[in-house]
């Protein structure tokens, strides 16, 4: 798994109370539940209760409102549809947590965090409105401060109800960051969350939109609520959540730079140079995570509409098996399961000649387009990668850093060494919301 990997899956179940405490007793205005009073049964009861009473929150004036005045975004993107409180996540809870699970991500909780689900306009590649979700995290505090905003981009996700406005851990980065001072973003993105009729745009360029949307819809929130910016904006994401940041950025600076300015950004691991990804994937006898393919698959031929078949690149059954796995309501783990790590067993033979040969040049044009190397960022960037990475491979980092570098970027490469992909997620964070700290304002 992306985002991966058990340790995540550990993190996000933690006492299977999915961080909702405040929703326990079915009001959006009670005082916290003490988690630690409870016995097994007791979280097994509240696992049971959890799902019917976020319900009854829904539909029975859990929902705030954002003042009309606030939301005026450009042609609606960013507008905010609706937004409900999720309840408040203690400092003690925080720092609990890291303890527990032995997590150093380098913040050290210092306040409260409120944290809201919201849904937003946004579009698709199509220019067709369509409604983004995602969750907002709050510093809990009494001052009148100006706080950045932190965007953090999730990595792989394919079941779409594993996200931040669902379950306020898998915007992990994001809670951590609120805790010190900044508004938290964490954008489910189109194809997940209450995003049920697009796919996904995985590892492809457009993703960055809603990312952008997310970022309208914080400050009409902040107008609404009356919370102070302070100009800042720092952004994050690990895995496809790092191509997802550089992507962001590089929109931003391309296309939104009278509106917005990116302070610093932080792409860790991500796939950056996606020429260069697929056809090493394709070279290779194993690749560990075949869930990211058929994702890529589903996301390409959807957006470029390249109207192929599953059986065009695919070997039965897996052919047959893969659109089915990439509907939302698998993970890729699971996904995994059903899949081969054979890539000559994964895809026909034909296409695999094809593509590492002279021909599939319309798919292989897609792929440049969506790397991300061709720019002149003008804040600045540190990437992180381990070099064992087998799941995104570290010369994505490398290409990047000497692209971008070569022409003038303030860029930095942060190597682990020996770092793989699962075991570089909390050093990489860790360094990564360290440096943002040393410039926040």
């Amino acid at each position: 798994m992306d985002w991966g990997a058990s340790d995540l899956t550990q993190l996000v179940a933690w006492r299977g109370l999915l961080i909702l405490e405040d929703l326990f007793l079915g009001s959006c205005s009670i005082k916290p539940l003490n988690i630690y009073d409870l016995s097994d049964k007791e979280v097994q009861v509240i696992r049971i209760k959890l799902l019917s009473i976020i319900c009854f929150c829904i539909f029975f004036s859990c929902e705030e409102q954002v003042s009309e005045s606030c939301n005026q975004n450009i042609n609606g993107r960013g507008n905010i549809s609706s937004i409900m409180p999720l309840g408040t996540i203690s400092k003690s809870y925080m720092s609990d947590f890291l303890i527990d699970n032995n997590i150093d991500i380098g913040v050290v909780p210092e306040n409260d965090v409120k944290v809201f689900s919201v849904v937003y306009e946004t579009i698709d590649w199509d220019g067709i409105v369509r409604q983004a979700s995602g969750a907002i995290y709050v510093p809990d505090v009494e001052e009148n401060l100006s706080f950045p905003i932190y965007s953090g981009q999730h990595g792989t996700e394919s079941k779409r109800t594993n996200v931040a406005s669902i379950i306020p851990l898998r915007g992990f980065d994001s809670m951590f960051m609120a805790s010190v001072g900044y508004i938290g973003s964490s954008p489910d993105l189109l194809g997940l969350g209450v995003s049920d009729d697009v796919v996904h745009p995985y590892v492809h360029k457009f993703v960055a939109e809603a990312v952008v949307d997310k970022i309208r819809a914080v400050k009409s929130f902040m107008c609404s609520e009356e919370i102070n910016g302070n100009g800042q904006l720092f952004i994050a994401g690990y895995s496809e959540g790092g191509y997802v940041a550089m992507a962001t950025h590089k929109l931003i600076e391309e296309k939104y730079s009278e509106e917005l300015k990116v302070t610093a950004s932080a792409p860790m691991a991500g796939p950056y140079d996606m020429s260069y990804s697929s056809r090493r994937i394709l070279s290779i006898d194993e690749y560990p995570q075949p869930g990211y393919i058929s994702f890529t698959y589903m996301s390409y031929n959807s957006i470029e509409k390249l109207d192929r078949p599953a059986s065009d690149l695919f070997k039965s059954p897996f052919a047959e098996r893969i659109p089915g796995l990439m509907d939302g309501s698998k993970s890729i783990d699971e996904a995994n399961s059903y899949l081969t790590t054979s890539i000559k067993g994964l895809f026909a033979e034909k296409f695999l000649n094809d593509f590492l040969g002279e021909g599939e040049v319309e798919l292989k044009k897609k792929f440049e387009e969506n790397s991300l190397l061709d720019w002149e960022p003008i804040g600045p960037i540190k990437l992180f990668h381990g070099t064992d990475d087998d799941e995104v491979n570290y010369n994505n980092s490398l290409i990047a850093f000497d692209k971008l570098k070569s022409g003038g970027a303030n860029i930095e490469l942060i190597t682990i060494p020996g770092g793989s992909h699962s075991s570089s997620v909390f050093i990489s964070y860790a360094q990564a919301l360290e440096w943002f700290n040393t410039l926040k304002k």
